[in-house]
This record gives C-alpha cells, structure tokens and sequence, in this order.
C-alpha cells in the first residue's frame, strides 16, 4: 500500500462554500478537519490547491478557511464535478511535479469521488481524509469515501495524515502539529453538533 511522502502530496480542497454549507452532513467536522490539514500542510510547506464550484452562484470557500489557507487561497473556478476534467486545474496540478493528492471537502459522492477516478487515471496516488469530506446525507458521504476506497483511493483521517507526513517526533514542526492536532481533534471526533451560523 501506498505512503504519503512529504516530497510527493499536494493537498487539494474542494469547494468548501458558503451556500453548501447548512446542507452538509456535520460540517462542523468537516470544517475542523480540513482546517487541520491546511494549518498542518503550511507548517509542513506542502502544496496546497483550491478548488470553488460556480462561486458566483455557490459562494466563495467559507471564511474559516480562506482565513486558514491565507496566501494559498487562489481558487480554481471550476463548473466541472471533477477537478482533474478542468484544464486549469490539471495544469496547476501537474506543474507541482507531484504525484500524490491529498484530498478533502465536498461532496464525497460527486465531486471528490469524479475527481479520485479521474486522478487514479493519470497514474496519481489518491488519499481521502475521511472526516474531512462529507456530503449532504451521512449514506452519501459514506457511500462516496467507499468508492473511492474500491476504485484505488487510500483512506486517511486528517490526524493520522500528518503524522505521516511527519514521520517522527523529532520534526521540526512535530511539537506545532501536536498542537493543532490538541486544538482541534476535539472538534473533530467528538460529538457532532449541528452547524450554527453566526
């Protein structure tokens, strides 16, 4: 089975808006997880790549994470499910000279799960973060990580990702991840609380 290696991964995160947001099933996961690995692949200085589906329409990512991603939020606008069938996508993608793709954000079924079958086509090795993508219904979300497991995927959860990526606990960053990882574990993995705006 495959590893991630640091040198290979790029985290891609897919249309994380505002108006898919109320409709999700606990996004209140999956915006802390995805928080987690953004927070985490700056420390580590990997690559990052967004993606916004009609964000005229659908809004842009949500404020949490435009916040999180800071200099790397540069959205790819995309109409297309998956991300690998837009041309600008597949460029920026390729011109990282990598060969792994990290993947988290909406919706496992349709959008994450085209664009696994897409990358797994170019020859990419594909990891899903489990709590980090979701759907609109609990069957759907599960339904689209075991997909993409049966296609070729890798399933992953955002914690144990980055102590991948790590490898050891004498990382430079090892103590910075630890820390984000106590921060926001909690709101990841325990009980689920429906989504309140602000």
């Amino acid at each position: 089975m495959a590893r991630l290696n640091f040198k290979e991964v790029v985290l891609v995160v897919v249309d994380v808006q505002e108006r898919f947001l109320h409709a999700l099933f606990e996004p209140n996961r999956l915006i802390s997880a995805c928080k987690l690995l953004i927070k985490g692949s700056k420390l580590l200085r990997l690559p990052i790549v967004v993606t916004e589906q009609l964000p005229d329409k659908l809004g842009q990512t949500i404020a949490e994470l435009r916040e999180a991603l800071g200099e790397d939020y540069k959205p790819i606008v995309k109409a297309e499910f998956s991300a690998f069938a837009n041309e600008t996508f597949r460029k920026t993608f390729a011109s990282t000279g990598r060969n792994q793709i990290l993947l988290c954000g909406i919706e496992a079924h349709v959008c994450i799960l085209q664009t696994t079958l897409d990358a797994l086509a170019l020859g990419y090795e594909v990891f899903i973060a489990e709590d980090a993508v979701t759907s609109r219904y609990e069957f759907l979300w599960r339904s689209g990580v075991q997909s993409c497991i049966e296609a070729g995927a890798i399933r992953v959860n955002a914690e144990s990702a980055l102590f991948e990526l790590l490898s050891t606990a004498e990382h430079p960053q090892f103590r910075q991840v630890q820390a984000l990882v106590k921060e926001l574990a909690p709101l990841i993995y325990e009980k689920q609380e429906q989504f309140q705006s602000s």
